[in-house]
């Protein structure tokens, strides 16, 4: 009986000691973007001189998106533990519904990000469609049923005609 005892209270101390040791070492916490000033941080990091100068961020913290003063955008996200960047061009599918705007990379280990901004969403979606054409090709945005608007990207050469 008292091994029994024992072995409990041995056990009972070694699972709280790795315990103590995951809240020490911050592990297995969902990695938040905190405000504004963060998400322009994760930014620089990704790339180096973007100089983000707006922010969406989303209402649970889990992306934003950032633009910098030559009017490219960029989203992040949690991603595992840490946060994952990616460059909107003209291969990045834009889809509006309601007070989400959703992203669609096509980089498929990247995954669509859903954004929740509110009344934001819709003047962050038609930013998106202004921005400069990459590669020659307008941004395609897709709204929701709702809206019944789907816009399709035209080339340069579309725009001039």
């Amino acid at each position: 009986m008292m091994g029994v005892l024992v072995q409990a209270g041995v056990s009972l101390a070694a699972v709280s000691g790795i315990a103590w040791l995951v809240k020490k070492l911050k592990l297995g916490l969902e990695p938040r973007i905190a405000d504004e000033a963060h998400a322009l941080r994760l930014a620089e990091e990704a790339e180096a001189g973007f100089g983000g100068v707006d922010v969406a961020r989303d209402r649970a913290g889990y992306s934003a998106l950032v633009r910098n003063g030559e009017r490219r955008m960029m989203v992040i996200r949690a991603h595992g533990n840490h946060f994952a960047a990616r460059a909107i061009d003209s291969r990045v599918t834009i889809r509006l519904d309601k007070n989400f705007l959703i992203l669609t990379v096509p980089e498929r280990r990247f995954g669509p990000v859903a954004l929740q901004l509110g009344k934001q969403a819709s003047v962050w979606a038609a930013r998106m469609r202004d921005l400069v054409p990459s590669k020659g090709r307008w941004r395609r945005i897709e709204a929701d049923a709702a809206d019944s608007v789907e816009v399709e990207g035209e080339s340069e050469g579309e725009r001039a005609a």
